[in-house]
């Protein structure tokens, strides 16, 4: 069997990085690899490698920012860092919805002509630089 890590591993260097108060380096190793192969297995669109590593970038700051708020010791450290992981991966291509990944809105309120009568919209546009030369 091939394991890629060893819970108990990382659940002693969890217990560890509470009592001192931050995260040891396999733990943070523990996070980066992980935020890797999630981010290449199950959000790879293609050859964007700019979308990957911004995904990567803000699953390992969440899981640095928040694990000592929702790590209860004695519960699966290793766990919870890969479902916070995931979140934050999901939650960051969901606000892609709203706006691209260098913080653009790509929707806002328009006035559409629908019905005989102008109707205020939440609408998808993009942005067209020098639409009107």
């Amino acid at each position: 069997m091939n394991k890629r890590y060893n819970k108990a591993y990382i659940e002693q260097q969890a217990l560890r990085s509470k009592r001192v108060g931050r995260l040891s380096e396999p733990i943070g190793k523990f996070i980066l690899d992980r935020s890797w192969e999630i981010a290449k297995s199950s959000f790879y669109v293609g050859n964007n490698d700019e979308l990957l590593q911004m995904l990567v970038d803000e699953a390992v700051m969440r899981c640095c920012d928040k694990f000592f708020y929702y790590y209860e010791p004695k519960k699966s450290a290793a766990n919870l860092i890969i479902s916070m992981i995931y979140s934050a991966m999901y939650n960051k291509i969901e606000s892609l919805n709203w706006r691209d990944q260098y913080g653009q809105k790509i929707k806002g309120r328009m006035q559409v002509f629908e019905d005989g009568r102008w109707v205020n919209k939440l609408m998808k546009y993009q942005k067209e630089d020098g639409y009107f030369d």
